[in-house]
């Protein structure tokens, strides 16, 4: 089956819904679950309470939030490049943001650079597998697949 950009964008899309969605879902339910660290403490990537460090980490972690949505703004409007730096400055500023990963290694591909977005792709699946939702990571490496049969049929 021979898929061009425009097949690997719909499929883009749907996996975004199938996948991305329930995962942001899922991780506030389990955050919700979680209880809150004491007043003056935050929890770290693994869910452990460590002093805050003036309210830096909740801004960074704001602000990599605010550069992903930004770069999916730009996805939107098939700015592509634009949408990988606004992603890029989210991972930088959070290195487990996996949203950012997943959205920059499709950007990365439909631009030119698949074997860059098939290691994007690799990461947010290292990081689900070690927060233990492989399911996720599986999904992740699904996309990975349909990337390097693009590949192997010459679309990038």
């Amino acid at each position: 089956m021979k898929l061009g950009k425009k097949g690997l964008s719909l499929i883009f899309s749907l996996c975004s819904v199938i996948i991305i969605c329930p995962a942001i879902l899922d991780s506030v339910a389990k955050a919700q679950e979680q209880p809150a660290c004491p007043s003056g403490q935050v929890s770290d990537s693994n869910g452990l309470c460590s002093p805050s460090s003036q309210g830096e980490e909740s801004g960074a972690m704001a602000s990599a939030k605010e550069f992903f949505q930004k770069g999916r703004e730009f996805d939107i409007e098939g700015q592509h490049q634009g949408a990988i730096i606004e992603y890029t400055q989210a991972i930088e500023l959070d290195p487990n943001y996996v949203e950012a990963y997943f959205y920059r290694g499709n950007a990365l591909a439909l631009e030119g650079q698949p074997q860059k977005g098939i290691e994007d792709l690799q990461k947010a699946a290292a990081i689900l597998e070690y927060r233990g939702q492989p399911e996720w990571a599986a999904a992740m490496r699904q996309h990975e697949e349909i990337i390097q049969d693009g590949i192997k049929e010459g679309e990038f």
